[in-house]
């Protein structure tokens, strides 16, 4: 019996020792579901030299008769040399003076045309005579009432000058981070001679010009109220609201009117309130010089040139998987449509505009589900027709910011085709769209899926916005550990390391398009099974302005392969990102070699 089980028991365990080198024929039906990822490595902030902003200053000041008694000493002027004296001598700051006088702006450039002259190019005698020019102004003939005081022409003006300037700076330079920001100076007693409130308070004369700060840094109207005349006003006999109703006919954000003589000290406080709410709407600040304060400009805000960041988001999102990434559904060419949808609908899994007319396939099925006339998969015709209208066909194809969608898709959906964060969230205008959330409008607090998760977190995380979805968080989100190192680099920048585990690879399809097709032949680029589109994103806030415009950096990754027999790539499933792949703007995206 002893020898029995010692047969046995030696059987057994040789038997278990060979098995260990047999090949598991349930290999080809059960593939390992390894397919996670963890990005590694490092970012760091900008240098403070790396990212320059032009500063650009206009000063416009009332030069109608009564400012010679409001402003008798002529403080004005002096201010205007002060402000550029104690301004940095950049080559980047530049400012102009802007003088009105009834329907008459005069320009007191170096040429005298509405256009900014550098603080570096201008000498002592230059700012000498600049102050003799304001208190001395005088237009030639007839020209101008310098009785009567307009407010909407000089603005008109101005809006001008920023918007001919705000182009001619986008033609000469590409790199969005160097965009201006311009400040305004208005300065007036606050009364013009007839009642503009309707533009200026209830219209547009002011608000255009804050509306221009989407195509520039920023745009700030600030305004400076000025009453400091030699003889005070009486005011003891004033009655509380002057003897009228506190409203205008007609309009409902007036200032309020008052008969000629009936109290000025109430007048001049309804001026200095139409300069303040003009500056509100501006998104400026209010100065009120009164009792014979000197005017000064030097406590309004400019920002700087040279700017320090500090990092507001890491992002990473993995293009070619759907939110959660759900083991069975992939987007092969990370439009937006999953593979599935494609075929259903049609179109190619492996070309992102299928029929070529400019809008991506997923943003053509998006828009078409809300009621827009868009079909992804049309054949053009010889005369150029054929195909969804709308895309130039010079722009067919163009993504200028690089974050994956295209221009024309962007101007259907709304944001910004030259930045690839439109709504200075810090979330990339492609990860917000793909994953369903608004890449227009700040909505990263909001929850519109109930899952007690903000939209932010999960777009973050990688899980979906408008799906109740929180109690798979610890099992698909992907998991971030984010670390400041100690000091400053050699180059003054603030670095830190980074751990993003638990990315989730997609089993996309390999490209099995017929060679002979006009798409196909030997030069076209095909990709094989498993092949992901990662993007990753920094982003980061100006020092001295935190509600700024924000900075991004990417780095983009498309060699990672979910297991495709049972082998992932990386093996060892790292990917590793230096600080110097992480770039602003365009980059040459490493691919995956032909299979």
């Amino acid at each position: 019996m002893r020898a029995w089980l010692l047969a046995f028991s030696l059987a057994a365990v040789a038997g278990a020792c060979t098995n260990t080198y047999l090949y598991d024929q349930r290999r080809d039906d059960n593939l390992p579901r390894d397919r996670a990822l963890t990005i590694e490595g490092e970012f760091c902030t900008p240098s403070p030299n790396e990212v320059v902003r032009p500063i650009k200053i206009v000063l416009a000041m009332d030069a109608s008769q009564s400012m010679q008694v409001m402003d008798p000493n002529g403080t004005r002027a002096l201010a205007t040399v002060q402000l550029l004296d104690n301004l940095p001598q950049e080559p980047d700051i530049s400012f102009v003076v802007m003088l009105f006088a009834g329907s008459t702006t005069a320009w007191l450039s170096r040429n005298g045309n509405p256009e900014f002259d550098r603080v570096t190019d201008y000498t002592q005698a230059d700012k000498d005579q600049l102050q003799q020019r304001i208190l001395n102004f005088a237009v030639p003939g007839n020209e101008a009432n310098r009785d009567s005081t307009d407010f909407v022409k000089p603005l008109s003006d101005i809006y001008a000058l920023l918007n001919e300037d705000i182009a001619l700076t986008r033609l000469m330079q590409n790199n969005d981070e160097t965009r201006a920001r311009y400040s305004v100076i208005f300065l007036s007693d606050g009364q013009p001679t007839t009642n503009q409130d309707e533009e200026l308070l209830c219209g547009d004369a002011v608000r255009r010009l804050r509306q221009l700060k989407d195509l520039a840094d920023d745009v700030r109207v600030n305004t400076v109220h000025v009453f400091t005349p030699t003889q005070p006003i009486a005011s003891s006999a004033c009655q509380v609201d002057g003897g009228v109703n506190n409203s205008i006919i007609g309009t409902n954000c007036g200032i309020p009117e008052f008969p000629p003589g009936v109290c000025s000290l109430l007048v001049v406080n309804n001026n200095a309130e139409r300069l303040k709410r003009m500056a509100d709407l501006g998104g400026g600040d209010f100065r009120d010089f009164r009792n014979n304060e000197p005017i000064n400009f030097l406590n309004f805000s400019f920002g700087q040139v040279r700017r320090t960041f500090s990092f507001d988001k890491l992002v990473v999102s993995n293009h070619s998987a759907p939110p959660g990434s759900p083991l069975l559904l992939a987007d092969t060419d990370s439009d937006g449509l999953l593979d599935e949808d494609e075929f259903r609908e049609g179109t190619e899994p492996w070309v992102a505009d299928t029929d070529g007319d400019g809008f991506s396939d997923g943003v053509e099925v998006y828009f078409r589900e809300r009621g827009a006339n868009f079909t992804p998969n049309q054949e053009a015709l010889p005369d150029g027709g054929g195909l969804d209208p709308g895309c130039p066909p010079e722009l067919r194809g163009v993504d200028s910011d690089c974050d994956t969608l295209t221009d024309c898709d962007e101007q259907i959906i709304g944001t910004n085709a030259r930045r690839v964060d439109s709504d200075d969230d810090g979330i990339p205008d492609s990860v917000e769209f793909k994953l369903g959330s608004q890449p227009s409008s700040k909505d990263l607090q909001q929850d519109p899926d109930n899952d007690r998760l903000p939209t932010g977190d999960e777009l973050v995380m990688h899980m979906d916005p408008l799906r109740f979805d929180s109690d798979n968080l610890s099992v698909d989100g992907y998991r971030y550990d984010v670390k400041k190192k100690d000091g400053l680099d050699a180059q003054g920048r603030q670095c830190w390391t980074f751990k993003v585990s638990n990315v989730a690879l997609a089993n996309t399809l390999p490209d099995l398009r017929d060679p002979a097709n006009p798409d196909g032949g030997e030069d076209l680029y095909r990709r094989g099974a498993g092949y992901n589109d990662l993007f990753v994103t920094v982003s980061m806030t100006p020092g001295d302005d935190p509600t700024g415009r924000t900075i991004l950096r990417t780095c983009r990754h498309s060699t990672s392969r979910f297991p495709v027999g049972g082998i992932k790539s990386p093996h060892d499933g790292i990917i590793r990102i230096e600080a110097d792949q992480f770039v602003a703007g365009c980059q040459s995206v490493v691919q995956p070699a032909s299979p």
